[in-house]
């Protein structure tokens, strides 16, 4: 695949009924037996001086992690069937978190991923989802479903 090409992400976030969509420039690239997403975007889409945050996707066949540095850092593991900590920092709090994740999965384009021989995605565009409940402090905080469309960046 190269080095990394310029991708367009469309984050969908669905939250007890809320829906979100984001959308960032970024890059995909693959290293050993997994793919990753890199991209910035603003630690609060509001306020334009609270600083960026560098978010980093790896995803490999049964587990995805988000790293996320900047004004917000975080980490966070998902793996289907398992619960798994992480942890948020920011300049006002930090805590540990813990995600139960239900479903991870990678879509193509025609509904059925195009993978190569270790699972991976082969070509643009593709979709990665997950579902997930999360846990601070053992309470429930909300069940998630994601989706992140990755499609080549025409706009380069």
């Amino acid at each position: 695949m190269g080095d990394g090409r310029k991708v367009r992400i469309t984050l969908t976030s669905a939250q007890d009924g809320s829906t979100f969509d984001h959308s960032y420039s970024g890059e995909w690239f693959r290293k050993e037996r997994s793919i990753y997403i890199r991209y910035t975007e603003a630690a609060d889409s509001d306020d334009k001086g609270a600083g960026e945050v560098r978010t980093l996707i790896r995803y490999r066949p049964e587990e995805l992690s988000i790293v996320r540095r900047g004004a917000v850092e975080s980490e966070q593991l998902f793996t289907a069937g398992q619960r798994r900590i992480g942890r948020y920092r920011s300049a006002a709090i930090a805590f540990e978190l813990e995600t139960d994740t239900s479903k991870l999965g990678l879509i193509g384009a025609g509904g059925s991923a195009s993978v190569d021989e270790h699972g991976l995605p082969s070509q643009l565009p593709f979709t990665l989802e997950w579902a997930y409940e999360m846990r601070v402090n053992e309470q429930s905080s909300g069940r998630f479903d994601i989706r992140l469309y990755i499609q080549e960046d025409t706009h380069q």
